[in-house]
């Protein structure tokens, strides 16, 4: 059995890393194999079996998501659906957009029928009405495929929606006209309307925004109060995944109900099958109905599908080890999501399990407090080359944090706040005084958390990047560390650690005379990054939010984190809106900077000054950068306030022109003339059709364009007239929306090359 389940589990994980799927008809071909490998009974045999078993259920699985993918032609089309609310709504404000609560949607019927097929969507609705979980509504929205940001370093929200089985995502217009049926009685849906009630108690209780924001979490996996700064405190400390109900969250809550099962059956004196059930069951009791209030999200699945197998078993008296019992949890997980290990979340909680079976092996005998902290010394040090691989760095003082954190949040504040949830429910009226001890804590921890955070810096957190055999050799070094004695093995400790623990990047002396310049997919924004040896350049930084969630911390730093760049030579922002300028201020609090230079006010940043036409520098290896616009003028628009850079290297010339339109376009034609031409061209204004004017392309005659713009995006960029234009000069056309990154590189003496990310990094669910 162990054999097949070994097999199943490798041939499920194969199929999700395939670029593409083969015909349905491949699963008969799979199920003969199965059938044919149970005629032997040799080890071989069953795993063979199980591989098969395993290529035959995610090649399945694979088909029908695919099936119930939106379909390209209805990709934008004003559509009608009528469906439930199957989630609960996360709230959070939007710039420019107010309010917008964000929900799944199970769909009962789509009009136009030829765009039917999607079961479940992820909509947005940003107006006055109230959604609520298990309610009927009736919508018009614009819908388009599941869709995320590719790039090198990045997480890719794909993942995420493939995982979960997303068929579509999508807002709801505003000038429809919606209609609320009625409430569904299901229970499938009904736990996560009472999810919502609870929340909202949470939340208009007299705490700080910040303590009750962590209650709704570690209570219903409501992380709308948790912003870009407390995820990024908590990460400081090692302790972010306490702001996710997990697998830890689950077995401390199963593990209370183990003891209180304990105590049960000690006073009822039970005997016979049911003296030794009560402690079990009351932990599988407690883990579910906590994973309830969680909305069974994957993390809890995992956990709850571990816990299952490990208390059943026991409470079947079979004599099973922990490693097969985890192996079977990881069988059961994959049969039930197929996709489940093409996140990050899979690796992590198996592995932190394997991880701690593993070191309680050597660990019989000794002392309660040495064992505590050998646990904890041992697993913050594995999550640094995990940390590198998945997250791009580790906690140096994960080690102390968590030793305070988890025994008061799994001890203290979650039982507490459960208990404050059961007396909520049963109308008892010492609720409120249950939520205030357990946010008490909490409320004293966090100013002292912060002001650690500001004192120590860099000095808590360590950036780090690593491949995956760099990861893997750093947990190798971790194992052989943590191994009783004295073995000559631990000799390879400073061998396996060092690759990860090296800088990417190591200072030379010597010009590079070859040049790297990505554009990067920040979706409707542009951000390029240009690079030689120790030189670096940033042009534009992407959207999002200045002071929450945006490109520059969640594309720009970390490309910039894998690449092993920790200094730049030139920060250009290219004129003041958001879609090009909202990462600016994290990327100059990050990095050392020699050179700012910007489009439109002079007092927008914290340092550098206005781009000015003419002025131009030389990185040491040759490679010449000037600004052709703007000029010393004024009354400029914002978007032709933009700072058009070109950049020569060798032979070629890249020209960066911002978001100007059709005038300034003329101008620097009038201007330039000749010397505007360019081989390499990111197309202005993200390819609208007030920008890229044919004037302007027959003088720069870019061999290659790329168009920055993000998919499905609402202002119709690329407009179909500058893609006509751009093809009628023959030029090679790429679009960041279709391709994810594309990063071109010039060697003197050689052509071109040009590498696309979503070509490099293909799967079938991407």
């Amino acid at each position: 059995m162990q054999s097949w389940m070994i097999g199943m589990v490798s041939g499920t994980i194969f199929v999700g890393l395939w670029p593409s799927l083969p015909p349905i008809s491949l699963c008969l071909m799979f199920a003969v194999i199965a059938a044919v490998a149970l005629c032997w009974q040799t080890v071989a045999a069953r795993v063979t079996c199980g591989v098969a078993c395993g290529c035959f259920l995610g090649l399945t699985h694979g088909t029908v998501l695919l099936q119930h993918r939106l379909a390209d032609d209805c990709v934008g089309v004003p559509l009608v659906i009528t469906g439930i609310v199957s989630s609960l709504p996360t709230e959070s404000r939007m710039l420019n957009y107010g309010l917008r609560q964000r929900f799944e949607f199970s769909v009962q019927n789509i009009s136009p029928s030829r765009c039917a097929g999607p079961s479940k969507l992820i909509l947005s609705y940003y107006g006055d009405d109230k959604i609520r979980p298990a309610q009927e509504w009736q919508f018009g929205v614009k819908l388009r495929k599941p869709w995320g940001r590719a790039n090198p370093g990045s997480f890719n929200m794909q993942i995420w929606f493939a995982q979960r089985a997303v068929d579509g995502i999508g807002s709801i217009r505003k000038s429809s006209e919606r209609r609320q049926a009625h409430q569904v009685s299901s229970l499938f849906v009904k736990h996560h309307r009472l999810r919502q009630i609870i929340s909202e108690r949470i939340a208009r209780l007299d705490l700080n925004p910040e303590v009750l924001g962590i209650l709704r979490a570690i209570t219903v996996a409501d992380k709308a109060g948790i912003d870009h700064q407390m995820w990024k405190l908590f990460q400081q400390f090692g302790i972010n995944h306490l702001l996710v109900i997990s697998g830890l969250h689950v077995g401390m809550i199963a593990a209370v109900g183990y003891l209180l099962g304990g105590i049960v059956q000690r006073l009822i004196n039970t005997t016979g099958f049911l003296s030794g059930c009560m402690p079990g069951a009351f932990a599988l009791v407690m883990a579910w109905l906590y994973s309830a209030m969680a909305g069974f999200s994957l993390p809890t699945q995992r956990a709850l599908c571990m816990l299952n197998c490990f208390v059943i078993a026991a409470l079947a008296t079979r004599k099973s080890g922990a490693s097969r019992n985890l192996l079977m949890a990881a069988t059961v997980v994959l049969t039930v999501n197929p996709l489940a290990a093409v996140g990050s979340g899979f690796w992590l909680s198996f592995g932190a399990v394997a991880a701690l079976l593993w070191l309680a092996k050597w660990q019989h005998g000794m002392r309660a407090i040495p064992r505590l902290l050998r646990t904890h010394g041992f697993m913050a040090l594995v999550m640094l080359p995990l940390g590198a691989l998945f997250f791009g760095g580790g906690s140096l003082v994960a080690m102390l944090a968590n030793l305070l954190m988890i025994p008061l949040i799994g001890l203290v504040v979650v039982p507490l706040a459960l208990l404050a949830l059961v007396t909520f429910l049963s109308g008892w009226p010492v609720e409120a005084a249950l939520w205030q001890l357990a946010g008490w804590p909490l409320e004293q921890i966090l100013p002292w958390a912060r002001g650690l955070s500001s004192k120590g810096g860099t000095l808590f957190y360590l950036p780090l990047t690593a491949n995956l055999p760099q990861a893997i050799a750093g947990m190798v070094a971790v194992i052989l560390l943590m191994l009783p004695g004295r073995s000559v093995l631990k000799l390879l400790i400073p061998i396996l650690a060092l690759p990860l623990l090296l800088p990417l990047r190591t200072p030379s002396n010597i010009p590079s005379l070859d040049t790297r310049v990505t554009v990067l997919d920040v979706g409707q924004g542009t951000a390029v990054v240009v690079s030689s040896g120790e030189q670096v350049l940033v042009y534009d930084t992407g959207g999002g939010n200045p002071d929450g969630m945006n490109m520059g911390t969640m594309v720009v730093l970390p490309f910039l984190q894998m690449q092993g760049v920790s200094a730049l030579d030139t920060l250009v922002i290219s004129h003041p809106d958001l879609d090009h300028s909202a990462g600016a201020e994290d990327v100059l609090a990050e990095l050392h900077i020699g050179r700012v230079r910007f489009g439109g006010d002079d007092e927008q940043y914290s340092k550098g000054r206005s781009c000015i036409a003419g002025e131009s520098w030389r990185w040491p290896g040759g490679q010449i950068f000037q600004f052709l616009s703007p000029a010393i003028e004024t009354a400029l628009s914002r978007n032709n306030s933009s700072c058009v850079l070109q950049i020569e290297v060798g032979n070629y010339r890249l020209l960066l022109p911002g978001d100007i339109d059709n005038e300034r376009e003329r101008t620097l034609v009038r201007y330039w003339g000749k010397l505007l031409n360019s081989e390499w061209l990111l197309a202005a204004h993200h390819g609208s059709k007030t920008s890229s004017s044919l004037t302007f392309l027959k003088h720069t005659r870019p061999q290659a364009v790329v168009i920055s713009s993000g998919y499905a995006n609402r202002f119709g960029h690329p407009h179909l007239s500058v893609t006509r234009r751009l093809q009628d000069i023959d030029a090679s056309l790429y679009l960041t929306a279709s391709d994810g990154a594309v990063e071109f590189t010039i060697v003197p003496g050689k052509a071109m090359e040009v590498s696309v990310f979503r070509e490099f990094y293909r799967r079938y669910w991407l």
